[in-house]
């Protein structure tokens, strides 16, 4: 006597869009996480302040300060380096300054800076 053999039966896959994914894997509580974290960082990439220095405007331009260097030194040391934390000192090396920060406050200096001056007046050196 022959068996006869059934056929298998399988079940096709749909495919899963993501947010179906997204929602099977976090379940409930984790989409409502993530839309807060969304929510939130956008919150605060909107609300960011964007003048390291409130209110402060160079009174030259780049140019001006690129063939008057000591000027531009007298210029941030009494108008930038006081709103800055981490500037341990400067020296004037031909066409530009070297200015010396602290490791720790290295990358928010150096951004202040070049927020508003050109990069080519400085070279910036990690203490």
């Amino acid at each position: 006597m022959e068996t006869e053999r059934l056929p298998e039966h399988r079940e096709e896959k749909k495919p899963v869009q993501s947010g179906q994914w997204l929602w099977k894997n976090l379940k409930p509580f984790g989409c409502i996480l993530c839309l807060v974290i969304m929510v939130l960082t956008v919150i605060i990439c909107l609300t960011a302040g964007k003048d390291p220095i409130p209110d402060y405007e160079p009174p030259r331009d780049s140019d001006y300060y690129a063939e008057n260097i000591e000027e531009l030194a007298a210029e941030l040391e009494e108008n930038v380096f006081p709103h800055l934390e981490g500037v341990v000192g400067w020296e004037s090396a031909g066409e530009r300054l070297v200015i010396t920060l602290e490791e720790d406050n290295f990358a928010a200096d150096r951004s202040a800076l070049l927020q508003y001056f050109d990069t080519e007046l400085f070279e910036f050196v990690m203490e």
